[in-house]
């Protein structure tokens, strides 16, 4: 990461989003890139943007992130953050895990529909011939 001491172009001010990652823009190292998709919701306008951040990029704009605030804030504060994103990165690696669980069931069930109907309904099994 640079240090830089320059204004953007544009603020975006984001209000929420999701992560994943992207092997089609790998880093330096061959890693997958982050996936940001980042939200803006500021009364009614809403929007929306993508961005592609490489692993390594992202750590040195942490890290970078982390020396400002403690510089400005204080050793605590750049410790209450960490704290903060281990205790975000415990949640997501639950919420991660039962997606994945979720989805291995559904491969694993005659079909997506009777899985997701508890055996109500089928799309694995021809239905009545309506022909006659």
């Amino acid at each position: 990461m640079n240090i830089m001491h320059t204004q953007p172009s544009r603020l975006f001010i984001a209000t929420g989003g999701g992560a994943g990652l992207n092997p089609d823009f790998p880093c330096g190292h061959g890693t997958a890139a982050l996936s940001l998709h980042l939200l803006s919701q500021h009364g009614e306008v809403s929007e929306d943007i993508g961005i592609i951040l490489p692993r390594c990029a992202a750590a040195g704009l942490v890290g970078g992130a982390l020396a400002y605030i403690a510089a400005a804030e204080g050793a605590a504060a750049a410790d209450a953050f960490l704290a903060d994103v281990d205790a975000a990165y415990e949640k997501a690696t639950r919420e991660v895990k039962a997606y994945m669980a979720d989805q291995e069931a559904a491969q694993a069930a005659c079909c997506e529909a009777g899985y997701r109907s508890q055996g109500r309904e089928h799309t694995c099994q021809p239905g009545p011939d309506t022909t006659a």
